[in-house]
């Protein structure tokens, strides 16, 4: 009989003990890490640019040509987002060398006249074909949406018609010592009407080029960049350094 009260009363305290001991406490549920902030720059995109422009000539035959102006690029990055493909064609007006210079010119006869030429500017254009490198920041620190980037590539620079701003005169002056030939004839003075830029490049060149840039974007879609190349076009005489500063549409 004892034995069967010590058994239910044994029974009994374990069924009371987990009651006052409250209920059973469960591991805390910890939530996973949000993603990391999507980077501002893709793989697969399609870029639209448009930009101004300044150059400026640092080869021996241009250090005081310079120019303004601005073009557009349209780039392609590949799906490795880190490297992509480029055309860039930009136009600018072309001036330096000297301001209009006049000379006056004293004939024989003591009778003189006066030819000026120089200054002014020319159209000049720009085309290339560039593979980029570059390395979108925000994949290392979150909301740092800038890439910098760097180029080489290979194109063309074409030179326009200068401008005709020079006068010409035609004089008799008196000739002498040419046996046979009358004593006087009639001849044409004229200023230069040819201009630096285009004795530096002719009508047209092949050029490489090398060069690099910062790109920041606000959005995945829109961004603002800066950028500067070393121009090398056909003979090391003739190089220039181009600038050019824009923004950017990125599909």
């Amino acid at each position: 009989m004892k034995k069967l009260i010590i058994i239910a009363v044994t029974v009994a305290l374990s069924q009371a003990i987990p009651a006052f001991a409250g209920p059973e406490e469960k591991a805390p549920v910890v939530p996973p890490p949000p993603p990391p902030p999507e980077s501002f720059f893709r793989p697969n995109e399609f870029d639209i640019g448009a930009f101004a422009t300044f150059a400026q000539g640092v080869g021996s035959n241009g250090p005081h040509l310079h120019g303004w102006g601005g073009g557009m690029d349209f780039t392609y990055w590949f799906p490795w987002k880190y490297a992509g493909v480029r055309f860039q064609g930009s136009g600018a007006s072309v001036s330096g060398g000297g301001g209009p210079r006049s000379r006056t010119i004293t004939f024989p006869d003591g009778e003189t006249a006066t030819v000026s030429g120089g200054g002014g500017s020319v159209a000049a254009g720009v085309i290339h074909s560039d593979f980029s490198l570059r390395l979108p920041l925000d994949d290392y620190w979150p909301n740092v949406h800038l890439a910098p980037y760097c180029f080489v590539g290979f194109g063309g620079i074409f030179v326009g018609s200068p401008s005709t701003n020079f006068t010409a005169t035609s004089r008799t002056v008196f000739v002498s010592g040419t046996k046979g030939a009358p004593a006087t004839r009639p001849v044409t003075f004229t200023g230069r009407g040819i201009s630096k830029l285009q004795a530096a490049y002719g009508n047209s060149r092949v050029l490489g080029e090398v060069g690099g840039g910062l790109e920041y974007r606000f959005t995945p879609n829109i961004g603002i960049f800066g950028e500067g190349a070393y121009v090398f076009p056909e003979g090391s005489e003739n190089n220039f350094v181009q600038f050019n500063w824009g923004l950017r549409y990125a599909f």
